[in-house]
C-alpha cells in the first residue's frame, strides 16, 4: 500500500504496530474513527492522567484532541498525527514550529531529538469488513537521543502504550460495528 506513514517516517528505530479485523466496511470504520471520544478509553484515561500529573485534560474526539498535529489524512483511509520531541524528558520538549507541518516533519534532521508518528490505516477486506492497523514509528535523529528515548520506549511499553494502542481499536470496532450501515434512497418507480 501507498500510507502517508511512509512518506514522513520512511525510516525509524522504533516501531508498533496493532491490527483489527472489524465486521463493518471502511467508510463505517472511518467514521467511528472520527467520532472516537476519550470517555469510551478509560485505560488510556487513566493513563493520560498519570503520565501528565492529573494536568491532562482529555475531551472531545480522540483524534481531534490528540497533543499531535496531523501530519496527513486520507479520507477513509489513513490518518497520521506525529511531533517532533524530547519525550524522554519529564516534561517534554516540543520540538521547532517548523516541524507541525508534513514538510518540516520529515525534512528535519537536527541532533537531539526524536520524530514520532502514529498512523491509523484502513485497508478493505472480502465480505465487507476492514482491517484496522495503529502503527507508531519512532526516528532519532542522533545516537544520543535514540538511548535516551530507547530508555523511555521500554518505560513506556511496559506502562501501556500497547494498552492504548488495543483499546482504541477496540473501542473504533465496537462503535463501526453498531453503528447502521448507512441505506441509499429509495428510487421513485
Amino acid at each position: 500500500m501507498d500510507w502517508l506513514l511512509d512518506q514522513l517516517l520512511p525510516g525509524y528505530d522504533f516501531r508498533t504496530r496493532y491490527t483489527r479485523r472489524i465486521a463493518a466496511p471502511p467508510a463505517q470504520v472511518w467514521a467511528a474513527l472520527d467520532a472516537l471520544t476519550y470517555r469510551e478509553l478509560p485505560v488510556t484515561r487513566l493513563l493520560m492522567a498519570a503520565r501528565s500529573g492529573g494536568r491532562a485534560r482529555l475531551g472531545g474526539p480522540v483524534v481531534q484532541a490528540l497533543p499531535l498535529p496531523v501530519l496527513g489524512r486520507r479520507a477513509g483511509r489513513e490518518a497520521v498525527v506525529g511531533a517532533v520531541a524530547k519525550f524522554w524528558q519529564p516534561h517534554p520538549v516540543s520540538g521547532p514550529r517548523s516541524t507541525v507541518t508534513p514538510e518540516g516533519f520529515a525534512a528535519f534532521t537536527d541532533p537531539g531529538w526524536a520524530k514520532a508518528a502514529l498512523s491509523f490505516q484502513l485497508s478493505p477486506l472480502p465480505g465487507g469488513q476492514t482491517l484496522l492497523a495503529a502503527e507508531t514509528r519512532i526516528r532519532a535523529t542522533d545516537t544520543a537521543a535514540r538511548r535516551a528515548f530507547g530508555a523511555y520506549w521500554l518505560l513506556i511499553r511496559a506502562g501501556g502504550a500497547g494498552l492504548i494502542r488495543l483499546e482504541m481499536l477496540r473501542a473504533i470496532a465496537h462503535r463501526a460495528e453498531r453503528a447502521q450501515p448507512a441505506t441509499p434512497p429509495l428510487s421513485a418507480a
